[in-house]
């Protein structure tokens, strides 16, 4: 039996109140409803199905994705051989490992080499205004994601699954920024790396 507060369980519940509220909104549109009641409507729908269609995705999409663990331990390797003599124990922890960026990866290696719109990765947030940036970040880790733009249309890509390391300074970089809020320590600790500070 699924567990609660599990897609599977949400599902059925978030479906029927999506139902709902497009024909809702299809009713407004159809009788030519005030502005206000229009938009109104619009926007309950669209928040409404976003949550729903996130709820479906998640039950199509693995809880655990192993050649996402197996790349972002790859360049949690690389990043110690290369740059752990110059920090502290652990300082150096590689980030964007968290379930969403997990997700957005599923959907990606769902789609190798081939182009996935960006809606639809919004679809795994619920429409959230980060996803996109999100999805980036994997580049930002060296991940062969490429992003392009046709017809006005946002698309991203996973091409392989060959990691490029040549992205480790700028991820080094990333990690003392967020780390270490003094800009002198920033510096110093980078300058030790050998690491320009762009």
């Amino acid at each position: 039996m699924p567990a609660p507060d599990s897609p599977e369980q949400e599902w059925p519940n978030l479906r029927s109140d999506a139902e709902h509220a497009l024909q809702t909104l299809i009713s407004q549109i159809n009788r030519q409803s005030q502005a206000q009641e229009l938009f109104e409507a619009y926007t309950y729908a669209k928040r409404v199905t976003a949550d729903a269609l996130q709820a479906r995705m998640m039950m199509h999409l693995p809880d655990e994705n192993a050649k996402f663990r197996e790349l972002h331990t790859r360049v949690q390797a690389e990043m110690d051989s290369h740059y752990s003599k110059f920090f502290a124990e652990d300082f150096l922890r590689v980030p964007y490992g968290d379930q969403l960026h997990e997700r957005l990866f599923s959907l990606l290696q769902e789609n190798l080499a081939s182009p996935i719109e960006a809606a639809k990765l919004r679809i795994v947030t619920a429409d959230g205004v980060h996803t996109e940036r999100r999805t980036r970040e994997l580049r930002e880790l060296g991940m062969d994601v490429d992003w392009y733009k046709e017809d006005g249309i946002d698309f991203y890509i996973l091409r392989s699954f060959e990691l490029n390391f040549d992205v480790l300074p700028s991820l080094v970089r990333t990690i003392v920024r967020k780390k270490t809020r003094s800009k002198d320590e920033q510096k110093r600790l980078l300058r030790n790396a050998g690491i320009p500070e762009k």
